[in-house]
């Protein structure tokens, strides 16, 4: 089996280049073939673990699932997490290879990367009939082409049908299509087999004077235009697209710690199915006020985010939150930071050898280099408020920390993993204060357990003196499976499949 290939680039980043990908994953499964995602190259702070405990991209990951396969190391073989300062964690194949600047991954890989690239590549296209690949950014950056490790250098490859994806919402969509085209060497011009023109609202008639210059300039077809869509569940993959789950009519009010290297910030996503519920983010600037739980969720950088919480007021707040029987949950960054102490002896992510956490939970944790990174299924053992009700029950997440939390104290952990990937094990994780409201674990993904959300919600409800919610609780994989059918019909509908299957073909 060899696959077709066909790759989506944009005229700049966020132009809807992810989600399109995710659409034509779910139409081509639909249409009955083996379909994978691909992205050489990515930067992103949201990361997912595979089966085999390797760490991608979440947009990758998203797109596997709409492509109903398992997701795989291949699919992403390099993953950079920015740490600050112009240093990010440098992924390959699901594995942390080094901590680089922007000059050392120039020098030091960059040729390298692309020699991997192209093997996970082609290893993809002897499994499946088709791979949709994904670039990042725009492909006419000519000052970084020769770097450019994410759009033309991965289409040639295979040489790649391309669609460039433009995104009609900001203003200056047409004039982009065709600069970018412009600016392209002629072997790379070739390689652009259509334009897809995303986010459109209005009257398209009023649009096709644009379409017909687009062609007439670069002899490149229109093969759709996309309407702007919104009200259903995908994902996001970057923090420009951090948004406040505003309720108007909202009862609980969940107020999450916005630290300057928040990362997987999607365990928040699915208080989006809970009823009368708003999430507000908070940074040094806004008044934490009385909310109803304070989350502190995970981050890239632990101890300086810990060190923005002291210098910025923010610490003291949360404490006193606490000392006001506030309710606080941490998830793995959020989680260290709420212990006595943090350790880095081997400087792993700081110049700090010692910091005093926030002092909320009887924990220290010890930094190393060695990333643990797992799917893992537990079962509840603490007690207090939130888990009491639910103790013996199963939870699923994933682990991405490079710490190891103890506890100080004879507490039963807040949960207990039973398995990690494919293993049987039997290992402590999180921690309970000893009123019962302060709650930590490493588990990314927790709130996605529609029970223990729901006793979460129903608990701060009950707090509050309100009616527990009795409707049904949603399902979150039934609504990302709804979610992908109806953005593949939107897409189905407002593009020329007929003519994007010659393309492939």
């Amino acid at each position: 089996m060899t696959a077709k290939t066909i790759m989506l680039q944009g005229t700049a980043s966020n132009v809807g280049k992810s989600i399109l990908a995710t659409a034509l994953c779910r139409i081509f499964a639909e249409d009955s073939y083996k379909v994978a995602p691909f992205k050489g190259w990515n930067m992103a702070l949201n990361s997912y673990v595979t089966q085999d405990g390797g760490e991608i991209g979440t947009a990758q990951a998203i797109q596997a699932q709409a492509a109903q396969v398992e997701a795989t190391v291949d699919m992403q073989p390099f993953l950079l997490k920015p740490k600050g300062d112009g240093k990010s964690q440098v992924i390959k194949h699901g594995r942390p290879l080094a901590d680089l600047g922007l000059k050392e991954q120039d020098e030091d890989y960059r040729a390298d990367a692309l020699k991997t690239i192209k093997n996970s590549l082609n290893r993809l296209c002897q499994q499946f009939e088709i791979v949709v690949l994904e670039g990042a950014g725009s492909p006419a950056e000519i000052n970084i082409k020769k770097q450019d490790l994410a759009n033309m250098n991965v289409a040639k490859i295979r040489k790649s049908p391309v669609l460039l994806v433009a995104d009609v919402d900001r203003g200056g969509a047409l004039a982009s299509v065709v600069g970018t085209i412009e600016l392209l060497p002629p072997k790379e011009k070739k390689l652009v087999a259509g334009i897809i023109l995303n986010k459109f609202r209005g009257d398209i008639e009023l649009l096709k004077p644009g379409i017909d210059i687009i062609e007439e300039e670069t002899g490149i077809p229109v093969l759709g235009v996309i309407p702007y869509f919104k009200d259903f569940r995908i994902p996001a993959e970057d923090s420009v697209a951090l948004t406040q789950l505003t309720d108007q009519e909202a009862e609980i009010e969940i107020a999450v710690i916005r630290l300057p290297h928040i990362s997987n910030f999607t365990d928040l996503e699915p208080f989006e199915q809970e009823p009368n519920t708003e999430v507000r983010y908070i940074n040094q600037t806004d008044y934490l006020g009385e909310p109803d739980l304070i989350i502190i969720p995970g981050t890239k950088n632990t101890i300086d985010d810990l060190v923005y919480l002291k210098e910025s007021g923010l610490a003291e707040q949360i404490c006193t939150a606490a000392k006001n029987n506030i309710p606080i949950i941490g998830v793995c960054g959020g989680y260290q930071m709420l212990g006595q102490k943090i350790y880095d002896p081997e400087g792993t992510e700081s110049n700090w050898e010692e910091i005093k956490g926030l002092g909320l939970l009887p924990i220290e944790t010890n930094f190393s280099s060695n990333k643990l990174t797992f799917q893992a299924e537990a079962i509840i053992e603490g007690g207090g408020e939130f888990l009491t009700d639910l103790k013996e029950s199963k939870v699923e997440g994933y682990e991405i920390h490079m710490g190891t939390s103890q506890l100080l104290n004879d507490n039963l952990p807040a949960f207990r993993i039973k398995k990690r990937g494919n293993d049987s094990v039997n290992i402590a994780d999180g921690a309970v204060s000893e009123d019962g409201l302060i709650l930590g674990t490493y588990l990314h993904g927790i709130f996605d357990n529609d029970t223990f959300r729901r006793n979460l919600i129903n608990t701060l409800r009950q707090k509050r003196g309100l009616e527990p919610l009795d409707e049904e609780v949603k399902s979150l994989k039934e609504e990302l499976e709804s979610s992908y059918n109806k953005l593949a019909d939107i897409v189905r509908e407002n593009i020329d499949l007929e003519k994007l299957y010659e393309i492939i073909k």
